[in-house]
């Protein structure tokens, strides 16, 4: 029986230092300055429309950094409600450049993320907003 309750206890205790362990690498770490680094976003998948037709799928990786330290957690809070507004505007309207419709025109779609983001979160929370990665995907032609 001791056996049990001694395996149960390690078990419990494995289980606990693995959470600590998750919930620490959620967390900004901090720059070599004492700042935080980036709180990355999951990628959302945006439309390519040229002609009112669909050519292609962007996965944008967004990558906010936090104004100070004292920020990661209320910009962690809010990553479903960033992340459904940014799903949102890439819906609205085209992201494509007007003169290169197969590529992303990344400064006017920033600042169309810039004006919803400060819609979920309160200015001052972020610092900047950077595209990690812009990965085009053509769709298939359908025959």
């Amino acid at each position: 029986m001791r056996k049990n309750g001694v395996t149960t206890w390690r078990s419990l205790g494995l289980a606990a230092a693995l959470i600590l362990v998750q919930g620490g690498a959620m967390a900004a770490e901090p720059a070599g300055d004492g700042g935080p680094t980036n709180i990355e976003l999951p990628p959302i998948l945006a439309p390519m429309v040229v002609d009112n037709r669909l050519e292609s799928y962007a996965y944008i990786t967004i990558a906010l950094t936090p104004a100070s330290r004292d920020k990661v957690f209320d910009i962690r809070e809010k990553v479903p409600f960033l992340r459904d507004g940014f799903l949102r505007e890439v819906n609205k309207a085209s992201i494509a450049k007007t003169d290169d419709p197969r590529a992303v025109d990344a400064a006017a779609l920033k600042a169309r993320l810039l004006a919803r983001m400060n819609q979920i979160l309160p200015r001052g929370t972020v610092s900047d907003l950077k595209f990690e990665q812009i990965v085009l995907t053509p769709i298939q032609p359908q025959s």
